[in-house]
Parts: C-alpha cells; sequence; structure tokens
C-alpha cells in the first residue's frame, strides 16, 4: 500500500489534500500576480502612448511639431528640441496651448495610476503602470516611438505615488539652481532628487521608478543639456543677471509654420 507523507507548508505539517490545496494556491497567485504586472505594463504603456501635444495639435490645426528651437539662458544659446511635448504646443501657440497639453500628460498619468493603487493597494501595480506611462510618452508606439521628454507623466504620477517627492525636488533644485544663477539647473534638473528621496523612503519599486524616469529623461534630453552646461561654463554675466534668465525660461524661437 502506498504511503502519503502529509504536505508542509511553513514548516508544518497539513493534512493530506489540504497542503496540496494551499500549493496550488500559492501558485495561482504568483501566476496571477505576474499576469497584474503584465497587464499593467501594456496598459500603462499604450496609455502613454497618447500625446497630449498632438491632440492640442489636432484640435488647433498646428501642424510642424518635429523640432522646437529651446533659448536655453540670457546669453543667446540655444538648441533644438526634436520631442512633440507641452513645450512644442507653448512655443507655437503659447502657455494656454502648452498648460492644456500637459495637463492632458498628466492626468493620462495620474489617472490609471491611481486606478491601479485603488484596485491594488499593497502591490507594485500601480508603480508599474506610472513607469510604463512614462514610458509611452517618450517612445509611443501611435507616433513612430518620437514622444516628449517625460515631465508631465512623472508629474501624474507621483501625485498618486508620493505626492511629497516632486515638491522636495522641485524645491531643492530651484535653490540650488538660485544659487548658482541657472535656469535650466533649477527648472529641469529637479528628476535627479527623486533617486535619493525614494532610497531615503526605503522602497525598492519607487527607487526603480525613479531610476527609470531619469534615465529616460537624461536621455531623451542629452543633447539640450550638454549644450547648457557649456552655455553656463562660459557664461559670464553677473549673477543678478543670470537669475533674471529665470522670469522668461523657458524661451523659444517662434517656429515657421508655413
Amino acid at each position: 500500500m502506498r504511503s502519503v507523507t502529509p504536505s508542509k507548508v511553513g514548516g508544518q505539517s497539513l493534512p493530506v489534500g489540504r497542503g496540496d490545496a494551499e500549493v496550488d494556491s500559492t501558485v495561482w497567485l504568483m501566476e496571477s500576480t505576474v499576469a497584474a504586472l503584465m497587464g499593467a505594463a501594456v496598459v500603462g504603456y499604450l496609455i502613454g502612448s497618447i500625446s497630449g501635444a498632438r491632440v492640442v495639435a489636432r484640435w488647433t490645426g498646428t501642424s510642424a511639431l518635429g523640432s522646437t528651437t529651446v533659448v536655453v539662458d540670457g546669453t543667446g544659446t540655444s538648441v533644438e528640441a526634436h520631442g512633440v511635448s507641452p513645450s512644442s504646443m507653448q512655443a507655437r501657440l503659447g502657455a494656454k496651448a502648452g498648460l492644456l497639453a500637459g495637463t492632458i500628460d498628466i492626468l493620462k498619468a495620474l489617472i490609471p495610476t491611481l486606478v491601479a493603487r485603488l484596485v491594488f493597494p499593497d502591490s507594485p501595480e500601480s508603480v508599474v503602470v506610472a513607469g510604463a506611462v512614462l514610458v509611452g510618452h517618450v517612445y509611443p508606439v501611435y507616433y513612430h516611438f518620437v514622444g516628449g521628454y517625460g515631465i508631465s507623466p512623472l508629474l501624474g504620477g507621483l501625485v498618486v505615488l508620493d505626492w511629497r517627492a516632486p515638491l522636495v525636488a522641485i524645491v531643492l533644485f530651484g535653490l540650488i539652481g538660485l544659487i548658482v544663477g541657472n535656469a535650466y539647473l533649477a527648472i529641469e534638473s529637479w528628476p535627479v532628487a527623486l533617486i535619493p528621496w525614494f532610497v531615503w523612503q526605503g522602497s525598492g519599486w519607487l527607487v526603480a521608478y525613479a531610476v527609470l524616469a531619469n534615465a529616460i529623461y537624461w536621455w531623451r534630453s542629452y543633447g539640450e543639456a550638454v549644450v547648457a552646461y557649456h552655455s553656463f561654463r562660459q557664461d559670464t554675466r553677473p549673477w543678478r543677471q543670470r537669475v533674471a534668465d529665470f522670469k522668461k525660461y523657458p524661451d523659444y524661437e517662434v517656429p515657421d509654420q508655413s
């Protein structure tokens, strides 16, 4: 007669049949979690691929969004930005159009991240959704993978994941930029502070999210950052004049839409 060994879960013997059921339940839960994470990534990416700038451009009949000349400081130094972002709309139609495009991009991250947080309150799905929205925003599948830089959806995701993080990061880099007299550093570089913030908070998933956000953002902004850095190194204007750049940053050369 075949002997049956009682199953063990957590080091304790369980009646025959019950251990098998609990093991099956654990396997199902793991498979379900993986499926949920993959689903969150796919949904987040597809939503993130919706471009607020392109939506506003279609509403307003604006074209030629592919390149925007950004004036990085008061010396007149400029750089070509090749992303399609709220800045693209601001350069062409003004601050209201840029704000509308930015709001769309913020909400496309905020809403699905919030839904994931409510549906999976103790799981990382919300972080995965927020990260996937970022990837979709910068590399949108609907537009030949040419998107923006990720600041607006980053803000949207952070509102849900940890609203304190962007406040701390923006204030910190605002002060640093003010001290050294560099508007680009003050306004564009705050995502860097997210990494030490989340390390301090002790959340591995959010640290990964901050690293992803910075990797995407700085890879996308590399050309602009290099130009801004070299311009700052060569800028001999007094501190007061450099700080005056804050009032008009970012500034754009009006694109030719003919």
